[in-house]
Order: structure tokens, then sequence, then C-alpha cells
């Protein structure tokens, strides 16, 4: 496994490996071979370098070809000359992910068209999205990715399970036959933890920004993209590189994405216009009085010339 948190005893295991994935060199050799359209593939490698959170995922090969396929949906869907317009944020690829997921059952996929749109998709899976985000973000809040059987069937049903967005793991813990689950993707928890904080109605400012409290003051996931040797490799002494708080970057992430106008028109089949508004305005209030502090706690330069 890859995910953070989990626990396997040791005798089960031998050792413990960091898989570092695709080098920038290897994701450039693969988007040469993935889009054989100069033109396209400049602007993918112009966005992946604009967007460090993208760069990073497509580290890993897997995530590499669904982001890929998603840029080559979203590309089919406009005109030759709109596309230097178009901007792939991280929040795009997971609303779309989702949406072909939810199509599963009409055996629908990226290469084949939806008969249904996407607002009509997530509105008539509002109930499965909530119970999915429900399960996501109470496992959140204890950095819990490992779920009980009884746990996750008392919000879904079997059918819901053949979505594809939880996978059965064997429970090392227990004698009995039953299975645990997990999200596909540890990034997949975080969207749907933050689309909990979009969905229910009840949630505070302390809670939407509980997991900005969270993340750390140094940022650990631009490194895979930054260009600086030292910058890559740093990581404090003693620190367990198995264990970090992507999760909850993740989690800001996709809340800020799932929370922006241009989701609004998305979002408001799922939740009340005003509900959205109410907790967007929360995050720019602390955007604002983060941005504040950073600025009150620079050094001023001591320069005649400069007004202080």
């Amino acid at each position: 496994t890859a995910r953070t948190g989990t626990e396997i005893d040791k005798t089960i295991i031998r050792k413990k490996v960091y898989l570092r994935g695709f080098s920038t060199s290897n994701l450039k050799e693969y988007t040469r071979m993935f889009f054989k359209d100069e033109g396209c593939r400049t602007l993918v490698l112009n966005q992946l370098e604009a967007n460090p959170n993208l760069c990073t995922l497509c580290s890993v090969p897997l995530f590499c070809w669904i982001i890929f396929k998603c840029f080559d949906h979203f590309h089919s869907t406009f005109d030759s000359h709109e596309l230097p317009d178009i901007t792939v944020t991280l929040t795009d690829i997971f609303l779309l992910m989702t949406e072909v997921h939810l199509n599963r059952t009409q055996k629908t996929n990226l290469l084949k068209k939806n008969t249904r749109s996407q607002v009509e998709t997530y509105r008539t899976s509002k109930n499965i999205l909530f119970a999915l985000s429900k399960i996501a973000h109470k496992g959140m809040q204890k950095s819990l990715f490992v779920f009980d059987q009884d746990e996750v069937l008392s919000d879904l049903s079997e059918q819901d399970l053949h979505l594809g967005f939880l996978r059965a793991v064997p429970d090392y813990g227990s004698c009995s036959d039953q299975y645990s689950y997990e999200f596909l993707h540890l990034t997949l928890q975080s969207f749907f933890t933050a689309l909990f904080l979009v969905m229910e109605e009840k949630v505070g400012a302390k809670e939407l920004l509980h997991f900005f409290m969270e993340c750390s003051t140094l940022d650990t996931s631009l490194f895979g993209c930054l260009p600086i040797t030292w910058l890559k490799n740093h990581r404090a002494t003693g620190e367990d590189p198995f264990r970090n708080n992507e999760h909850f970057h993740f989690t800001n992430l996709f809340l800020c994405g799932l929370l922006s106008k241009a989701n609004h028109k998305l979002m408001r089949h799922l939740v009340s216009s005003a509900s959205i508004k109410k907790k967007r305005k929360m995050l720019l209030t602390y955007f604002s009085e983060s941005m504040k502090s950073h600025l009150k706690g620079l050094i001023r330069a001591r320069l005649k010339e400069y007004k202080q």
C-alpha cells in the first residue's frame, strides 16, 4: 500500500519501500507519447508547470494516465482556437472522475460520451455523494483511512459499493472473514471530505477551516515540482517519510475549488446557494486575515527611499 497512516503488522512485511514514481524527464517523455499533437502537448506541460498539485499527482503513473485522459476529454469539448484559454484544475479532474464513477451503472466512461449531463448526474446521485462524503469526513477527522464493513454499509448499499469509490481490503486485525474498506486513493477521500464540508448545511466556520489549522507551515506537497535539488530532498531529521499531512492539504485545495464561483452552478444542485456563498465568504475572510498576519510578520526594508 502507498497509503498514509495504514498500519500493517511487522510480522507480515519485511520492509517499507519509498516509491519515487515518474521523474521530470519521465513525465515529459510520457506526455510526448500520450499527446501526439505538439500544440496540445505544450498546453498540458504548461499547465502542469503552473499547477504543482497536478504535477505532484502525475508522478504516480496511474494518476498521470487519469489526469491526461481528463485533459484529453476537456480539450475535446472545445474548438482548437479555444484551447489556450482552458485552465484545468485539480477539482475539475476529480469532479470528472466522480462523474465517470457515478455513470458506471450506465456503462459509460471517458471514451464514450455520457447520455446525461454532469449536473443531472450529480443531482440524481446527491444521496450517494453525501453518504460517501460523510464517511470520508469522519475518517479524515481522526486520520482514519480504513473503515469497518458495518460502518460503511450503515450509510451505503451493496450496489453503491460497485460504483468503485471504495475498495475492499483484508482486515488484518480481525479473525472474521469480513472485509474493511478504503477509498480508491487517499486524495479521493480528501475530495469527498471537502464535499461534505460544502454539502453539510450545519458546518460552521470552525469546522470549515479545521484542516487549514492541521496543515504545517512547511508545504512539502510542492517539492515534487520544484527544480531546487536541496529543497526537494530536504526532510527534517528523524521524520517518517510515510507520515505526512498531504491529505489535509488536498482537502483544503478541493474545498477552495468546490466553493469557487466556477463550480457554483454545479454545487447549487447539491446545497443551497446561500450556504455556498456563506462558506465562500468564510474562506475569503480567513485568507484575508492570514495574508494580513503574514505581511505584518515580514521584515521591512530599512532604506530611506522606501516608505515604511
